[in-house]
């Protein structure tokens, strides 16, 4: 662990995906060496995030529109996420500061696992053989990537990664209730969406969001270390992310495949 890194935690309300997007990678470009964040947040409405490499042809965007769900295309890899029912979470901090990013990946999802396990919920690791699934393999919450959050064999919270300057973000969803059923009713090949894990299916309650975020981010001090403080965002950061929305709002960024 590394124990000189600063944490700023950051929990914010619920904003739109092209919003969402453009603070995680405003936060990692424009991140200062030897800090880090832990941004907890959720989305304004049930909302679909593509991978940044994820073909979208295969969405039917009339059909989304006629159900008031937008697209937002990340900056990191994977497959698509409906977001709605959910707490979603974003790591930024320095390349190589916590190790590779093989070892990052498997670290975050320990502190993600342990702060689920004090909350009582029966998880594990999926195993970390095997490769990962291909950007054009269907939704992300179909089946468990290697080393992925667990309940019972099913996906419980999907993540992916991408290099930003000279940093890293590491961002992705906890399913808090709900399911992944409408983005079977967006694919124009019927593609069947398995339905994942859910929070409050395994506690047998529905969590409150303070008592989740809590919880979160104490399993991921203890597996990352450092120091760490509440925070906000900066206003150099602030002015990126402004820059950035301009990105992600846009439809050559979000059906550029």
């Amino acid at each position: 662990m590394d124990h000189a890194l600063k944490w700023r935690v950051l929990i914010d309300p619920p904003m739109a995906g092209f919003e969402n997007m453009a603070r995680d990678h405003a936060l990692a470009e424009e991140l200062e060496a030897g800090h880090a964040v832990l941004r907890l947040y959720r989305w304004d409405r049930p909302t679909v995030s593509l991978g940044r490499n994820e073909p979208g042809k295969c969405y039917d965007t009339d059909r989304a529109r006629e159900c008031g769900i937008p697209f937002v295309r990340r900056p990191t890899g994977g497959r698509a996420v409906l977001h709605s029912d959910e707490l979603t979470y974003a790591v930024v901090a320095p390349l190589r500061a916590l190790g590779g990013l093989r070892q990052v990946y498997e670290r975050v999802n320990e502190g993600l696992m342990m702060g689920l396990r004090a909350l009582g919920a029966d998880v594990e690791l999926a195993s970390s053989s095997g490769a990962a699934s291909k950007p054009d393999a269907g939704p992300c919450f179909r089946k468990p990537s290697p080393g992925e959050v667990t309940a019972g064999g099913r996906k419980l919270i999907g993540s992916a990664q991408a290099r930003i300057g000279a940093g890293f973000l590491q961002h992705g969803s906890l399913i808090l209730g709900g399911d992944q059923g409408p983005l079977e009713r967006l694919r124009r090949d019927g593609q069947v969406v398995e339905n994942p894990a859910t929070l409050s299916g395994l506690l047998g309650r529905s969590p409150g969001w303070d008592e989740v975020t809590g919880a979160i981010r104490a399993g991921l001090k203890e597996a990352l270390g450092g120091r760490w403080s509440d925070g906000a965002m900066h206003g150099h950061e602030s002015a990126t992310q402004a820059r950035l929305e301009v990105m992600y709002s846009s439809d050559d960024w979000t059906w550029r495949v």
